[in-house]
């Protein structure tokens, strides 16, 4: 780890901000303007265009940052070439659609400088809609806490730019692996985390923009490789039954997540006797039977009923989910 800067340093550490992108025309102003207007002072903006064929260039060039172009190979290929040309002490990952607070880098490198132990600091973000306007609060309540036993069970980061990495943390862990699209941001943390203690505040600092193509993800996908993801973990959790219990709810969460989804995905798409859907079928199977029940059961039930009986699932679901952080926020308190 990079050793705190002494108390006579006049110059403030430099923090590298990547914002990778792709045909990012309608929103990648608002997000390097919200680099521009830190009130931190030394920053570069280093924007690694992903292949766009649209106007995310003219865009991009029309600020004062460090535009990279590559030919396509994903968001975590875009941030892995952000990473090689960081001149930064820090780093800090902003997706094309969302947005940094003010104070956002700030905080962080001040918490970062306070905790030279630390590969990270991760603060509260807020969610906005497409049009910008707010719509909820994160709430990770995720200072104080076991990070990486929190990861296990959910991504709680959300939205990278709510963090803040010291770079030679990630020079020690290694970046994004490009084969887990979809669920390389977890498996990052996990690896960063396994390594490295972080520190965690309770101050927004990011704004995380959920709109139709932000959640239009494959299911299939993000089914197969969060389940991946966690597997992969299972060699550091041996011979400790919290960080087990933690990761078989984390399972838990991903199949009830993209399970329910992919069970919508087939009840909508009419034939299940296509080769694409055969294989969705099986995935169900494997990490949702419910889903696949329902599947099958529609060939005889109302669709209207049949959509019932999963809404009162979830509804069960919440209500566990609920009620066992509220006996672990007791526990704690």
């Amino acid at each position: 780890m990079t050793s705190r800067p002494s108390a006579t340093d006049a110059t403030p550490p430099l923090v590298s901000v990547v914002i990778p992108c792709y045909n990012s025309k309608r929103y990648l102003a608002e997000t390097i303007e919200s680099a521009l207007l830190q009130t931190y002072s030394r920053i570069e903006i280093i924007v690694v265009d992903d292949g766009s064929t649209d106007e995310t260039a003219r865009i991009a060039r029309s600020y004062p940052v460090h535009y990279i172009y590559q030919a396509n190979r994903g968001i975590s290929g875009a941030r892995n070439t952000g990473i090689l040309h960081c001149q930064g002490e820090y780093v800090l990952f902003l997706d094309h659609d969302d947005r940094l607070l003010p104070r956002a880098v700030e905080i962080g490198v001040r918490l970062l400088g306070e905790h030279p132990e630390c590969a990270l600091a991760v603060g509260e973000h807020q969610y906005i809609g497409a049009d910008g306007r707010a719509i909820g609060y994160s709430n990770k309540h995720a200072a104080g806490r076991d990070h990486y036993l929190m990861l296990l069970e959910h991504n709680f980061i959300e939205t990278p730019c709510s963090a803040l990495h010291r770079r030679s943390g990630i020079a020690l862990t290694g970046g994004f692996d490009e084969s887990l699209e979809g669920a390389e941001d977890l498996e990052f943390y996990l690896r960063t985390a396994r390594q490295s203690p972080w520190v965690a505040h309770e101050a927004p600092v990011a704004e995380y923009r959920l709109h139709e193509s932000s959640m239009s993800r494959d299911a299939e996908r993000m089914l197969e490789v969060s389940y991946r993801v966690l597997e992969m973990e299972l060699p550091y959790l041996q011979g400790n039954p919290k960080k087990l219990r933690a990761r078989r709810r984390g399972v838990k969460f991903v199949e009830r997540q993209y399970g329910r989804r992919l069970t919508r995905e087939l009840l909508g798409s009419g034939s299940l006797t296509t080769a694409g859907n055969q294989r969705k079928l099986k995935l169900l199977r494997r990490h949702y039977p419910l889903g696949f029940a329902a599947v099958l059961v529609c060939q005889f039930l109302h669709p209207k009923l049949l959509n019932l009986l999963l809404a009162s699932q979830a509804h069960y679901s919440q209500r566990v989910v609920q009620a066992r952080q509220h006996r672990e926020s007791l526990s704690r308190g």
